[in-house]
């Protein structure tokens, strides 16, 4: 049995904003943590006008997260942001005497736990090696600085720790560069599977977007696989690829599942991940799927978009799938009139992937974008 990591989760949030919206924005760490098998045990927020340089949160603040560390046995301190190392660092420092074992960790840490927890090709782990070094490397350093500077040289010389850091760093980029060319070779492997692909005239479809959105069950749906479907993020890991049959051309498509995306991904992690999304950038059509009952859908077609276009995908075929209309409780006229007005060049599709409702549809909306030519059958 996997076990239940009690956590705190910390955040910032502007002097202006409501406690109930601070509540809010912490949702979506929540629905993390809960991914990773933690359990939020308090929320501690702060109104700053920004993070304390030194530990994020202000002196008072963490008095009061060493006192719950040491009341509620407090496994994991989770930051709601993208932090300097050394913050990271400070706050640990001050836990340590109640809890040695305490973590404390900013968003990316745990989103790279998560990713640890559901990889199981050798090409995501790697990914993943990669990922963390590139995130750890800098905390390293850090301490480095911290524990050896310390040890040797003085005002205006170059010490030991100096020298000890430089070490670190040398060892630390010959270890990515090493991870690197092992993934190299099975990014390799993978362009030569798609190669063939393209020679045989078979055309891609990828499935992509925010995580949670739905992807997993239409890509069961269209490709009659049975990949794990669970109410949580970042169950999909690796690319997955199956073949939808369109019966009027009597072709056969492949259909690619992939990693969902969420805010405030760094771009050394997106670069990290970009053999994972090789399909993506190979596809001939991209399927954006996204959940119509999210009160924050129009800022999460936003962040899917930007990563597309970082991806320097956004120029391709794309259809926009609104998933989930059978859950969807608001003035169902008004948000069609919303999604084309604003989204009519993308095609927008409306489906349930639960119930099938819209499935046809789309897959003659993908037919048609696929510039098959449709010809009479004798």
């Amino acid at each position: 049995m996997q076990k239940i990591h009690r956590v705190v989760l910390v955040d910032v949030v502007d002097l202006r904003c409501h406690r109930k919206d601070a509540v809010k924005n912490l949702q979506e760490l929540k629905s993390l943590v809960s991914t990773y098998n933690g359990i939020d045990i308090v929320d501690i927020i702060q109104h700053r006008t920004h993070p304390d340089k030194a530990t994020f949160i202000g002196s008072g603040k963490v008095r009061e997260l060493v006192e719950i560390v040491t009341k509620k046995n407090i496994d994991i301190v989770v930051i709601n942001a993208i932090v300097n190392p050394s913050i990271l660092f400070n706050l640990t420092q001050k836990l340590w005497n109640d809890n040695p074992d305490i973590q404390v960790w900013d968003r990316i840490d745990l989103i790279l736990n998560i990713f640890d927890k559901h990889a199981v090709t050798s090409e995501a782990k790697l990914q993943i090696e990669i990922a963390r070094m590139h995130h750890m490397g800098p905390r390293i350093y850090g301490l480095g600085k911290t524990y050896f500077s310390r040890q040797a040289g003085g005002i205006g010389t170059k010490g030991q720790g100096e020298t000890n850091i430089e070490l670190m760093k040398r060892h630390w980029k010959t270890q990515i560069k090493k991870k690197k060319d092992e993934l190299d070779k099975l990014v390799k492997q993978h362009l030569l599977q798609l190669e063939r692909r393209k020679a045989n005239n078979i055309q891609g479809v990828s499935i992509v977007g925010y995580t949670n959105a739905g992807k997993t069950s239409l890509f069961n749906l269209l490709t009659k696989k049975q990949q794990t479907v669970k109410n949580a993020l970042f169950v999909t890991l690796d690319s997955i690829t199956g073949r939808l049959y369109l019966p009027t051309q009597k072709k056969e498509v492949t259909v690619s599942d992939t990693i969902g995306f969420i805010k405030d991904l760094p771009s050394s992690l997106i670069d990290s991940f970009k053999s994972t999304l090789m399909e993506s950038v190979n596809a001939d059509l991209i399927l954006h799927v996204i959940d119509i009952t999210d009160q924050k859908m129009d800022q999460k077609i936003k962040i899917v978009n930007e990563i597309l276009k970082e991806l320097k995908i956004h120029s391709k075929k794309i259809i926009y799938v609104f998933n989930k209309i059978d859950a969807f409780t608001g003035d169902g006229e008004a948000i069609l009139k919303k999604i084309k007005s604003s989204y009519s060049q993308y095609f927008p599709q409306f489906i349930s992937a639960k119930t099938n409702f819209g499935i046809e549809k789309l897959k003659k909306q993908i037919e048609d974008k696929l510039n098959f030519k449709v010809n009479s059958v004798d």
